[in-house]
């Protein structure tokens, strides 16, 4: 019985070793560290963008600067754009398992921050991921979101935000079914919309029926 029980333990470590080797065969580091390069190009101004405009700057400095930082911005996300397409192109949509996390969260952000046209057409690809689990429930919402706001339609989980020209502050976009909305977020792992408003110091104030 003794010798039974040690081969065995032998055939489960071995197997365990085997699976392991297999699956870190699955992990393409190569384009884990391309995708992160991609990562941080996409945040590279964003957060210099976002510290200028709550600045106490002269309004024409504070245009000025957010200008240039918006420019280089637009040339980094037309650049990761085009590197992702690539990507897609040769390995398709970059599954969790394969890239990591932050791989996964590097081609959810590029689209989210892509021309609407990339947006529309990869969007059922990270749908796709989403229901193999390879990908975040809340990258899609968000991404479903900001299709919808750009084709001038209501959104459905309450994610995006517009800036409006004349009270020069922010704004949630009109949402579908709004007294739903929160059923809704939780189902992709979202916060309470109030909460999520928050974030932006903004006061959540659901829209009166008609």
């Amino acid at each position: 019985m003794k010798t039974i029980s040690l081969q065995l333990i032998l055939f489960l470590l071995l197997s365990s070793l085997v699976y392991a080797q297999k699956n870190a065969g699955l992990v393409n580091q190569s384009l884990r560290r391309e995708l992160s390069r991609m990562l941080k190009d996409d945040q590279k101004y964003r957060g210099a963008i976002t510290e200028v405009d709550r600045s106490n700057l002269a309004p024409d400095v504070k245009e000025k600067r957010l200008s240039d930082l918006a420019e280089k911005q637009d040339r980094l996300d037309k650049r990761n754009i085009k590197k992702l397409a690539k990507i897609i192109e040769k390995y398709g949509w970059p599954a969790r398992s394969s890239v990591g996390k932050e791989g996964s969260l590097a081609a959810f952000l590029v689209v989210q921050h892509g021309d609407l046209g990339y947006q529309k057409k990869y969007f059922p690809l990270l749908k796709e991921a989403v229901n193999k689990g390879e990908a975040d429930r809340d990258d899609a919402a968000l991404l479903e979101d900001r299709i919808l706001m750009r084709e001038g339609k209501k959104q459905i989980y309450g994610t995006q935000l517009q800036f409006n020209e004349g009270t020069k502050k922010l704004e949630l976009w009109p949402i579908e079914d709004e007294e739903g909305v929160d059923t809704r977020r939780a189902s992709v792992g979202l916060e309470p919309l109030a909460e999520y408003m928050k974030r932006f110091g903004l006061e959540y104030k659901a829209s009166k029926k008609k």
